[in-house]
C-alpha cells in the first residue's frame, strides 16, 4: 500500500474527515474541487493541510486523469454531493471501482431518481418537474393531492423545502425555487413538486462493494415543518429495520449505487417505505466520534474500510452494528435574525447528564439566523447514554432552556 493514492473529490462537509483516517493507511492523498465555484458553506470546512495534493477541476479531464493515473490513485471517492457527478467520470476514466457516470443523473436528479424507482416498480412518490409556476400549479390541480412538496431538484440540507397545502402555496414555494441559485451553488433551473408522504421518517446510511449493501446506520428522524427535532439512531434489528434495510439495498441497486456511501432519506408510510430522496456519498453534519462511542464505528470509517481492508468489510454485509448506547441527535432552533452578544450553550448543556458534545454554534460576535433549514441552525447536539429514559429528560430540558431564550444572547438585525 506504501507507494497508493487516493482521490477525493469536494472534501468538504463529513468528506473533509476522510483524509486522515486514510493517512493511517499510509496512503497519499489528493484532492480535487470539482470546480471553482464551490460556495462558502461547504469551503469553510475544507481541511487543506490534510492533504498532499490540491488540484481543481477545469474542465481539463485527459489532464486531470493523466495526473491521477501517474500518481498512483487507487480510489477516487466523493466527498459530498458536488463530488459526485466527477467521481463517477474519474473512476471509469481510470478503470477504477465506481459507480457508472451513464447513471450519475438518477443519483443527482431527484426526479430522474423516482423516475428510475417507478420504471423498476420500486415504491416511490408521485412527482412532476416543471420549468415554470404555471406548469406546476396545473399539474397540482389535475393531481388533486394535497398537501405538496416543493423542493429544489439538486440540492441538500432541506434547503428551500416547502410544504404546501395550496395553489397560493405551492406559487409562493416555486417563486422561491425557480432560477435561483441552491445551497450548493447550481442554479436552479425548475422545480420539483412531488406528493408528501406520510408516516414516520427514517435515513439510512450504507457502503457499497461491487453492487452489495452494508447498511451502517439507521436513524429516526422526527421532524417539526421540515426541520430535524430528533434524530435517534436505532439498533440494527427490529421489523421495521428489516423492512427498511431490505428497501434500502433495492432502492441502492436500482440507482446504480455499486461501490462507496450513501446516504437514504425514506417515509415508512401504511404501505411501507418510500424514497425521499438518496445520496452515493456520505451523511452530511454528522458528528463522527459521537457515532463511535455508540457503536464502535461511523460512516466514516465503514467507508475507509471498504477500501483498505476489502475483505474485512463485507463482513459488515449481513451482520449490521451493535448499539452499545442510546445516541440522540437534537438540533437547535433559532427564532431570530442577528449578532451573537453571549453564547452560553456548552455552559447549560454541561448541566445534563446525557450531553456528550455540541458543535456548529455561532459564537460571539458572528451571526445567527432564523433557523428554516440545516444550514440556519445554531447548534447540533449529541446527547449519549445507557438509559432512553435520561435522553428524553435531556431533550425536554433542552427545549425549555431554548424557550427561555437561555443559550444566545442576540442584537437583532432590523
Amino acid at each position: 500500500m506504501k507507494n497508493q493514492s487516493v482521490c477525493i473529490v469536494d472534501a468538504f462537509s463529513t468528506g473533509a474527515a476522510l483524509a486522515p483516517q486514510f493517512k493511517q493507511h499510509n496512503y497519499k492523498i489528493v484532492h480535487v474541487q470539482s470546480s471553482k465555484a464551490i460556495v462558502k458553506d461547504l469551503l469553510d470546512t475544507f481541511r487543506e493541510d490534510d492533504f498532499d495534493e490540491l488540484l481543481v477541476f477545469e474542465d481539463n479531464l485527459s489532464d486531470l486523469t493523466q495526473h491521477l493515473r501517474n500518481m498512483g490513485v487507487s480510489h477516487i471517492i466523493a466527498g459530498t454531493e458536488t463530488g459526485v457527478s466527477l467521481s463517477d467520470i474519474l473512476s471509469e476514466k481510470l478503470d477504477l471501482a465506481g459507480n457508472s457516470p451513464k447513471t450519475s443523473i438518477i443519483r443527482r436528479n431527484k426526479y430522474e431518481m423516482h423516475e428510475a424507482l417507478k420504471k423498476h416498480n420500486i415504491a416511490h412518490a408521485r412527482q412532476g418537474y416543471f420549468q415554470s409556476i404555471d406548469e406546476a400549479t396545473k399539474w397540482a390541480y389535475e393531481q388533486g393531492i394535497w398537501p405538496l412538496v416543493a423542493k429544489p431538484l439538486d440540492s441538500a440540507g432541506s434547503d428551500s423545502v416547502s410544504f404546501c397545502s395550496n395553489i397560493e402555496e405551492l406559487k409562493k414555494a416555486c417563486s422561491l425555487i425557480l432560477n435561483r441559485e441552491n445551497k450548493l451553488g447550481f442554479k436552479n433551473e425548475g422545480v420539483l413538486v412531488q406528493e408528501c408522504l406520510k408516516g414516520q421518517q427514517y435515513f439510512v446510511n450504507a457502503v457499497s462493494i461491487d453492487g452489495e449493501h452494508a447498511i451502517t446506520e439507521i436513524w429516526k428522524d422526527k421532524r417539526n415543518q421540515g426541520i430535524c427535532d430528533i434524530e435517534e439512531l436505532l439498533s440494527y434489528e427490529g421489523k421495521e429495520q428489516k423492512d427498511i434495510i431490505e428497501y434500502v439495498r433495492s432502492v441502492l441497486t436500482c440507482l446504480g449505487i455499486e461501490q462507496g456511501p450513501s446516504h437514504t432519506e425514506l417515509m415508512y408510510t401504511e404501505q411501507g417505505p418510500v424514497l425521499i430522496e438518496s445520496g452515493a456519498r456520505m451523511m452530511g453534519t454528522i458528528l463522527e466520534d459521537a457515532v463511535i462511542s455508540a457503536i464502535g464505528d461511523s460512516h466514516v470509517t465503514t467507508t475507509v474500510e471498504r477500501y483498505v481492508q476489502p475483505e474485512k468489510f463485507r463482513n459488515r454485509l449481513m451482520q449490521g452494528y451493535q448499539l452499545n448506547k442510546n445516541l440522540f441527535c437534537i438540533t437547535l432552533v433559532s427564532n431570530e435574525t442577528g449578532t451573537v452578544l453571549e453564547n452560553h450553550v456548552v455552559e447549560r448543556l454541561q448541566e445534563l447528564d446525557s450531553f456528550y458534545k455540541v458543535f456548529h454554534t455561532p459564537q460571539v460576535g458572528e451571526k445567527i439566523y432564523k433557523t428554516v433549514d440545516l444550514f440556519t441552525n445554531p447548534g447540533i447536539i449529541y446527547l449519549l447514554h445507557d438509559s432512553q429514559e435520561q435522553i428524553y429528560k435531556d431533550y425536554k430540558e433542552i427545549r425549555r432552556l431554548e424557550a427561555e431564550g437561555a443559550f444566545f444572547r442576540v442584537e437583532c438585525s432590523i
